[in-house]
């Protein structure tokens, strides 16, 4: 999930070289640089299978022949995730840069797809000029066919033919439907493979520095919570002690003293805030939102999307190479389509930005 607010502002340049606004972006997104979103038939699409390579390897690799089998002697590409593998687009980049220059102003160029919503199975995208044929699965984009005219059966059954999969695909083409901009779209999303070292370092520490933000208000109000748990239980300590025989009351009193030992511990701890705000900013630098976060006196769990399982273990080198967490331990959850990273919190972490 990617926060409107910060969505930039996007324009559409088709192969006539008109521009059009078609996105005003969020009240922050004027930060960041603008998107040209480039018509269908300006790009071409391709699924890099790298299921088969090394984890570490397969993004590597889908860069290299995106480098290297681009149709353009001159072109410009970008790669999104699908999966274990990547979806490779391409555009003539003298084409689209003689484009640009007759009213687009930018530093970021995606194709329209991009900024569409994600789908699910077979689709047929109705454009400005032209319908897209796509095929979806698990929210990722594996194919992708553009006419000038609608598809018939014959072009349809054609672009079914072709892809692995196409065995569950519709006899009859899918009425065709047209889509917005989605706000959490690749479109938008901050790509340090695409960006300066520059802008992607400072896209990178806004993007964490954000999510930081957001886990520190979180776990303040959790300590305020926390403070007014106490003073009941100290409330409740005392009329209980009154009511109980002397025997009781001394085990009562004992077991009150640790439960209230552990509060005032975790109260005054820096470590949940600090370390919760650096897991925080870790996930966002692989554009990942936790589904829950849990913190105890040692120890730190969260659970993010099983769609994540392909950064799991770079994820997991993060964790352990930032200063703030020990014995960190992936488990996955297929029932619940999760995956949990559960790390014991380092001793007397630092706060995030002290010098060291």
């Amino acid at each position: 999930m990617r926060f409107p607010f910060l969505t930039p502002s996007a324009e559409r340049v088709g192969a006539d070289g008109r521009v059009e606004q078609v996105h005003e972006g969020g009240a922050l997104g004027r930060f960041r640089p603008r998107v040209t979103l480039l018509a269908r038939d300006l790009c071409t699409f391709q699924l890099f299978e790298a299921g088969a390579l090394p984890r570490g390897r397969r993004r590597q690799a889908a860069l290299l022949f995106a480098r290297t089998a681009s149709p353009y002697v001159v072109g410009g590409m970008v790669i999104v995730p699908a999966g274990q593998d990547f979806g490779v687009w391409w555009w003539d980049l003298e084409r689209v840069s003689a484009l640009l220059t007759t009213g687009a102003s930018t530093t970021v160029v995606r194709p329209e797809t991009l900024a569409q919503p994600t789908g699910e199975g077979w689709r047929i995208v109705r454009l400005k000029k032209g319908f897209d044929a796509q095929l979806w699965r698990g929210g990722k984009l594996l194919a992708s066919s553009w006419r000038a005219q609608p598809f018939d059966a014959a072009s349809w059954l054609a672009f079914a033919r072709l892809q692995r999969d196409g065995a569950d695909a519709p006899a009859t083409p899918p009425t065709p439907v047209i889509l917005p901009i989605a706000d959490d779209s690749e479109a938008f999303a901050f790509s340090g493979a695409e960006m300066t070292p520059r802008q992607a370092a400072i896209a990178t520490g806004g993007a964490a520095a954000f999510a930081i933000l957001l886990g520190s208000l979180f776990l303040v109000g959790q300590g305020l919570r926390l403070a007014e748990d106490r003073k009941e239980i100290e409330a409740e300590v005392a009329t209980i002690r009154a009511a109980l025989p002397a025997a009781a009351n001394a085990q009562a009193q004992e077991a009150d003293r640790r439960r209230l030992a552990t509060y005032a511990e975790i109260e005054g701890r820096t470590n949940p805030l600090t370390s919760s705000g650096a897991a925080l900013g870790i996930l966002a630098l692989y554009e990942i939102e936790p589904t829950n976060l849990e913190v105890e006196a040692e120890t730190l769990t969260v659970k993010i999307p099983y769609t994540a399982i392909d950064s799991i273990d770079e994820l997991v080198s993060e964790f352990e190479t930032s200063g703030f967490f020990e014995d960190v331990e992936p488990r996955t959850d297929i029932a619940t389509s999760s995956l949990t990273i559960a790390m014991k919190v380092r001793p007397a972490a630092a706060p995030l930005g002290s010098a060291g």
